[in-house]
């Protein structure tokens, strides 16, 4: 059952972060997206295993043009993403679907939230100014978005201005974070 859940936080969290030539690794950027999509080269823990982050090109479904992203994992399994901005959302094409889902918009509240088309996974706002401590760094004024899964386990993915996803937890517990290591 841990193999589906990593391959749905995969589908749900990374892809949508990046890192600015320059930057400091613990820093975002006060006008950037807490998603954007120019993604640059990465490492990410997950549990007790890691996988490296990059984008490969970019595919066209349904007239749309998505960026990809590949993940390759610790154990050489990949997987792709295809991520798109549209009106300041981003958005993620579901092949099970031929659709897409929505990642994220800056319009939405606290406390609002969004199901994916099959109403398997349920995304809520539940922050956007939290604090996040990892082994690398401590981040503040983040977005954390708690995506719920119709088998009612449930994660907080936690996003800074202009770098992205920078780490996430389980029951205040922190299970994931990017790290400076290539």
């Amino acid at each position: 059952m841990k193999p589906f859940f990593n391959l749905l936080f995969l589908l749900l969290t990374t892809g949508v972060f990046a890192q600015v030539e320059g930057q400091s690794f613990c820093e975002g950027t006060s006008n950037g997206s807490y998603l954007p999509l120019n993604i640059a080269f990465k490492k990410i823990y997950w549990y007790d295993t890691f996988y490296y982050e990059k984008t490969i090109g970019k595919k066209v479904f349904n007239g749309k043009e998505y960026i990809q992203i590949e993940q390759k994992w610790e154990n050489g399994n990949i997987d792709v993403l295809y991520l798109r901005e549209e009106n300041g959302a981003v958005l993620e094409y579901q092949k099970c679907c031929n659709t897409d889902a929505l990642r994220y918009t800056p319009n939405k509240s606290i406390d609002e939230n969004w199901y994916t088309k099959e109403k398997k996974i349920n995304t809520t706002v539940i922050s956007k100014n939290a604090n996040l401590k990892t082994p690398f760094c401590y981040y503040k004024d983040l977005l954390v978005l708690r995506v719920a899964f119709e088998s009612g386990e449930s994660f907080d993915f936690y996003y800074l201005k202009g770098l992205g996803y920078v780490g996430a937890t389980k029951e205040g517990t922190l299970v994931s974070c990017i790290t400076p290591e290539k």
